[in-house]
């Protein structure tokens, strides 16, 4: 299996500074790097063959974990004791990513090298390699520097390649339908709030928190998530004219940060080897206070990794796949079936109109597919593959273009089933009927 020599030749200038542990040895030592991500694609590619089929755990959809180890514990102090974001520091709409830079596990400026946001998001929160890898070539090649090969978690980075043309990217701020979508678990809708879709809004999160209000044992689980994707699905239906829901930004994104909260924010212990997310846990990681009156306040860039908190296992059958999103995807759409609909507004509240999948894909799948794990793999795989050439070709990448799309096809095809159905011709003209498809959009 060839190794994408952009994993290897990243760029030393503009990100050395603010580095995490991992990314400066990753960039002094190259063949460290290579090592490293070779590692983490062998793993990914082994996942098939090593877990039987249903024995996944990932929810209420997978086996329960039956067994705990201290190992689990996440460090938080020494080099990764959490330390506030700086004037200059980037920190955008996923709260989880901000908690990695903030602990130094990302680097402190928030400017992530390509193979630094697979690897930390394994080793912190369980996220399999088979996912970790292709969201974060996404990241690079739709919102970042492709020649640096590094990606914003927030706005746009300061000038830091060689190419003036190219520039930094606009980071997961400025990815509006390409990456970041509207319907979040916490941040508000692009057109809404003129664009901020960094901001935690308040009452998106007290929705959420009330859920376990009377709770004897407050947990937010997957069925709790479940029902708070409900409450942000119709609040931007309901609220925005030009809501818009993308196949990857909407259905797969937007409904992956949903099952991403239980998933991958639970603490695990001797008493809860499955995992629970109780209420403290859940305002650290959202950089959220609470006062003696119960009254909720959001600091910005202050989300953090709790002390004594326990990750998922690692391993092959314990990591959160595409395959347990898949799952966790099936129980979504059972309850809110909609969360499965490309489509959007059109350009009044609640005028929602689906699209049919079949007509975007050239027939390569169909709504019905989203539901059934299998197939769904296939179009996430396929999609991405599909998508980011299309982004690419749209910039102004001279000769980076074939770069950039060797990586694509490098580090996302060795994961894609030989069986998976390939999306020939991906037909995008379907967004002309939304205005909401042009919002953020250059």
């Amino acid at each position: 299996m060839k190794l994408s020599l952009a994993f290897t030749s990243l760029a030393l200038s503009g990100v050395t500074q603010s580095l995490c542990p991992f990314a400066e040895r990753a960039l002094g030592d190259r063949e460290y790097l290579k090592r490293s991500l070779e590692q983490q694609v062998g793993q990914a590619l082994a996942k098939e063959e090593e877990a039987p089929k249903g024995k996944r755990q990932s929810g209420p959809g997978g086996i329960p974990f039956t067994t705990f180890d201290p190992d689990q514990l996440v460090d938080v102090t020494g080099e990764y004791a959490w330390v506030a974001p700086g004037p200059g520091d980037l920190r955008g709409p996923c709260p989880g990513l901000n908690a990695l830079a903030n602990h130094g596990y990302f680097p402190h400026n928030g400017v992530v090298p390509l193979a630094t946001g697979a690897s930390a998001t394994e080793q912190v929160y369980g996220l399999a390699p088979d996912f970790g890898i292709p969201l974060t070539v996404y990241a690079t090649l739709v919102d970042g520097d492709v020649v640096d090969d590094t990606w914003s978690i927030g706005g746009k980075p300061p000038q830091i390649v060689t190419s003036p043309v190219l520039g930094a990217g606009d980071g997961l701020s400025g990815s509006h339908n390409k990456y970041e979508s509207d319907a979040s678990v916490s941040r508000g809708d692009y057109y809404l709030y003129n664009g901020d879709v960094s901001s935690v809004k308040l009452e998106k999160f007290q929705s959420l928190y009330n859920l376990q209000s009377d709770a004897a044992v407050p947990n937010y689980d997957l069925d709790v998530l479940i029902q708070h994707r409900q409450y942000t699905f119709d609040n931007s239906l309901n609220t925005n004219p030009y809501f818009f829901y993308a196949p990857f930004a909407g259905v797969a994104v937007s409904n992956a940060a949903h099952t991403f909260v239980p998933a991958l924010m639970s603490n695990h212990s001797a008493e809860y080897p499955n995992g629970i997310l109780d209420k403290e846990t859940l305002k650290s990681f959202f950089a959220i206070t609470e006062d003696a009156n119960g009254t909720l306040t959001w600091t910005p860039g202050y989300e953090r990794i709790p002390d004594n908190w326990y990750r998922r296992p690692l391993g092959v059958v314990n990591e959160y796949s595409p395959v347990s999103f898949a799952q966790d995807l099936v129980q979504i759409a059972a309850v809110v079936p909609e969360a499965v609909s490309v489509g959007g507004n059109t350009g009044t509240v609640n005028s929602f109109a689906g699209v049919d999948l079949g007509n975007i894909t050239g027939g390569a799948y169909q709504t019905s597919d989203l539901t059934n794990p299998t197939k769904f793999v296939c179009f996430f795989y396929q999609l991405t593959l599909a998508l980011v050439p299309d982004f690419l070709r749209s910039e102004s990448l001279g000769s980076a273009l074939g770069g950039a799309l060797s990586l694509l096809q490098d580090q996302i095809s060795p994961f894609v089933d030989p069986s998976c159905a390939t999306i020939a011709n991906y037909n995008d003209s379907f967004a002309a009927e939304f205005p909401g498809a042009a919002v953020g959009q250059p």
